[in-house]
């Protein structure tokens, strides 16, 4: 993913273009919240001049525009583009409300005192001193009297004082002249030099960098600060885009031992509620967790594949993209072609939704004659109900799915969806223009695919599926991350009780030697360990806390299978993960002095190292130590506890307050041990 852009001398061309396309077509202004941006169905995209609207980056890389393009497929709209005649007047635009996100080649410093925030980096470049190709590189000295053209704008204030230190001159390009028709007359030799980012000039014949004029910095798109909804899809779809669509896919058509001997197990999936989110900086989804799990059995590392918004994913598995593909709807195998079936993972209901203005429908036989959006695996069992009239299903796309159906209902371009009782039950959930019709099929499994390629992963797979089923992990996830009340197996074996042992005389724990190993092996204070599981469970290996989370430290579903944990509640098993985490917390402040190390990461296993790092960022911004906890670091994440302050952030909202009282206390625990069990 990147921001650079191509050629040069299209760019003034594409700025026409899309100054007559703005013109042509009038933008209103408008405050643009993420839900009146769906609502339109459109997401207005403010560009500087001279932004490619076509074309890869250099070394064939995503480019800007169809990264902004995936990111309106995603958000279910469409991009409209709005010219800005200059640079100067981006950021203008974007607080009038003339768009919803604005594109330049912004630093958040940029962005200081502005109505605007930052969302996540789309790249980092460095600023530099750009001159004419020639034989012999002319140093800064050299340069001294020089003139540099820039548009003031492109310019900040810290690089213009380096540049008229150095006695280099300073000329404005007037704000309408595109960036890389500025390059463009440098390599042509009509400029001497000019100010550009690596981004920018990479790739870029005719041209040389003279110098660097700052360290890299992120390449940031600008939103509205007031719109924090907006900001964090943004900020949600450049995270998915970093970890699953970042690199291209690889074909090949593997079975249970070349996963094995990869030590990769790719699953091909959709970004939906019931499949793969990215949730506070991290994925989720009941099928990527469900598929976590059988990568944790199988020893090896879960791989993510989403394929792009029209590409029919079972295409991709049949093509060797991906090893598995789960996509939580009912698909008719059969009618697929000879791919193999795992599962199932459970059965669900195939239910009507239907807008708050159409007439309820008494029985599926009035959904007869009638369009209705479906997913292609829904329509194609649709298609097999005995009703005449047919249903007229719709579906636009091959990859049209379950929400984008739901969506094409509350925009008024359809009376009624199908989709399955799971999406409609979390995509209903407190919404008053929808409403659930009657269940069109009453009980149709969810399964997962394998390439026909596999049949010793296809087997391995079922294998699996019947083992969380019958010791009930899969009903827990499907409670955790669907809301779904799954029946529980008939015979289902008992959990092991582990037993809850008494803290013995002159003993800090039960288990300070299992804390004395663990804690020699990774290099972590057994007494720090001991505070951090107080806390969490007051060593009860049995306890349970809100979300899921388990046994002595409290692990999160996602996060003991992510350390290799079968079985949280095992008390060997879970101070083995714990130190380990432990100690890689520590190591994100490693440079920091011990006291502020150690406060950082206890904060960071509470509330996460992304809140704390957010808080480092904070703190400097207040001027304030951002290597320092007490007075600097700690004031910051208690700032953060407030949503306005955190939505500008990275990590997003956070309960940044409690993580600031629990690293107090375990500070605070850890001392009384220390100093009641001295080395």
């Amino acid at each position: 993913m990147t921001g650079r852009h191509g050629v040069l001398g299209v760019g003034a061309a594409v700025a026409v273009a899309a100054v007559a396309l703005a013109a042509c077509h009038p933008t209103p202004r408008r405050a643009s919240g993420l839900q009146e941006i769906q609502d339109s169905g459109e997401l207005r995209v403010l560009v500087r001049p001279g932004f490619p609207l076509e074309g890869s980056a250099p070394g064939g890389e995503l480019g800007e525009a169809d990264l902004l393009r995936q990111l309106a497929s995603r958000l279910a709209v469409e991009v409209h583009w709005v010219a800005a005649p200059r640079h100067d007047q981006l950021l203008r635009w974007l607080e009038e409300g003339r768009g919803d996100l604005a594109v330049g080649r912004f630093s958040p410093a940029r962005l200081a005192g502005s109505e605007a925030s930052a969302t996540l980096a789309i790249n980092w470049v460095v600023d530099q001193l750009v001159t004419r190709a020639g034989p012999v590189t002319p140093t800064l000295d050299e340069l001294a009297g020089s003139e540099v053209h820039v548009a003031r704008s492109m310019l900040r204030d810290d690089l213009a004082a380096r540049l008229t230190a150095r006695g280099l001159v300073i000329r404005q390009v007037p704000e309408e002249v595109p960036i890389e028709e500025i390059l463009r007359r440098v390599s042509l030799g009509r400029y001497r030099l000019t100010v550009a980012d690596s981004g920018l000039v990479e790739g870029v014949e005719g041209l040389e960098v003279v110098a660097a004029l700052s360290p890299r910095r992120p390449l940031v798109w600008a939103a509205r600060a007031a719109n924090g909804p907006l900001l964090r899809a943004v900020d949600d779809f450049l995270f998915a885009e970093q970890v699953l669509g970042n690199s291209a896919p690889t074909a090949a058509c593997r079975d249970l031992d070349q996963v094995l001997e990869a030590r990769v197990l790719r699953l091909i999936t959709r970004n939906a509620p019931t499949t793969c989110v990215v949730e506070r900086g991290g994925l989720a989804g009941f099928e990527y967790r469900l598929a976590s799990a059988f990568a944790s059995v199988l020893g090896v590392r879960l791989e993510v594949v989403i394929p792009p918004p029209k590409i029919d994913p079972l295409s991709w598995l049949e093509q060797g993209f991906g090893d598995l593909l789960a996509l939580h709807e009912p698909i008719a195998v059969e009618d697929e072609g000879s791919f193999l079936v795992a599962g199932p993972t459970h059965t669900v209901e195939l239910v009507s939704v239907l807008s708050a203005r159409t007439p309820m429908p008494a029985a599926v036989d009035d959904l007869a004659g009638i369009p209705v959006a479906a997913s292609r695996p829904v329509a194609s069992l649709l298609r097999q109900l005995a009703l005449e009239p047919a249903i007229d299903v719709v579906t636009p796309t091959p990859g049209f799915d379950g929400p984008a159906a739901i969506r094409t209902v509350s925009r008024g371009r359809i009376g009624v969806a199908v989709v399955d009782g799971d999406i409609a039950r979390l995509e209903l959930a407190g919404r008053s223009d929808l409403r659930r019709g009657p269940v069109v099929l009453p009980s149709v499994p969810l399964v997962w695919i394998a390439n026909p390629s596999a049949p010793k992963l296809a087997r391995r797979a079922s294998e699996f599926l019947t083992e969380v089923t019958r010791s009930g992990r899969l009903q827990a996830l499907a409670a955790a991350d669907l809301g779904a009340v799954l029946p529980l197996p008939v015979e289902a074996p008992a959990m092991a009780a582990v037993e809850r042992r008494e803290t013995p005389a002159g003993a800090i724990t039960p288990y300070d030697e299992l804390l004395r190993q663990e804690g020699v092996r990774r290099g972590v204070d057994w007494r720090l360990l001991a505070a951090i599981m107080y806390e969490e469970s007051r060593f009860d290996p049995q306890a349970i806390g809100p979300g899921g989370s388990a046994g002595l430290f409290q692990f999160m579903p996602a996060t003991w299978q992510g350390l290799g944990v079968e079985d949280p509640h095992d008390p060997e098993e879970a101070v083995a993960a714990a130190s380990w985490y432990v100690r890689w917390l520590m190591e994100q402040f490693s440079d920091l002095a011990l006291p502020d190390r150690l406060a950082m990461a206890i904060a960071s296993y509470n509330a996460g190292a992304a809140h704390v790092f957010d808080a480092q960022r904070l703190a400097a911004g207040m001027g304030f130590d951002p290597e320092r906890w007490l007075g600097s670091v700690e004031t910051a994440l208690l700032l953060l506890d407030d949503p306005e302050v955190a939505s500008s952030y990275p990590g997003g909202v956070c309960s940044c307050r409690r993580a600031v009282g629990y690293t107090r206390r375990v500070l605070r625990r850890y001392q009384e041990y220390t100093e009641q069990y001295p080395p």
